[in-house]
């Protein structure tokens, strides 16, 4: 063993796809590595989460591919804040006079993802204003009042639930359409 037994330990256990485990590093992990983000690159907490989910899923792949091996260079926090740094570099940003302090300032992973989800519901809502009233409406019947797709059918006046889930599927990829023009 090297001089960081327990990382090391850790990365036993998710090299062996302990579910629980990977959850709780994502969520131990997430707050500091946005808050470094955000502070030193002086990013959007968005663009910080969309370094931290890529930074994430490459490590996923380094650990589950056996990439990664005891003994152990650095703890896997910074191991994981490294592949940040690239992640941000390869997206065109510049990382030459940040500090390698990496913090321990601990954000709650429920406050950050409700303020996630009111980001997501006001993107939304105003998507779904732009969309046009019979894929508002029955996007609205699904996914806010939880129709199922026989009763969305019903409720609309649409010949079959293939047809409905049909309909569903466009005005969904109408919609990830105008968040694509939103960027």
């Amino acid at each position: 063993m090297g001089n960081y037994r327990d990382d090391e330990q850790l990365l036993r256990t998710l090299s062996e796809g302990d579910e629980i485990k990977w959850k709780a590093f994502y969520d131990d992990m997430r707050g500091s590595f946005r808050l470094f983000f955000m502070k030193y690159a002086g990013v959007e907490p968005e663009v910080a989460t969309e370094i931290y989910h890529e930074s994430m899923v490459i490590f996923h792949r380094n650990v589950v591919g056996k990439k990664l091996q005891p003994p152990l260079q650095s703890k896997l926090k910074t191991y994981l804040f490294g592949i940040g740094k690239l992640v941000y570099r390869k997206q065109g940003g510049q990382t030459r006079n940040w500090d390698d302090d990496i913090p321990d300032v601990p954000v709650e992973p429920e406050i950050e993802e409700r303020a996630h989800r009111e980001q997501q519901a006001v993107l939304v809502q105003k998507l779904l204003n732009k969309i046009g009233n019979p894929c508002r409406q029955l996007l609205e019947l699904v996914y806010l009042k939880g129709y199922v797709m026989e009763a969305v059918a019903r409720e609309m006046n649409i010949p079959s639930e293939g047809a409905a889930r049909k309909r569903k599927f466009d005005c969904l990829q109408k919609m990830r359409a105008m968040m694509r023009d939103e960027d």
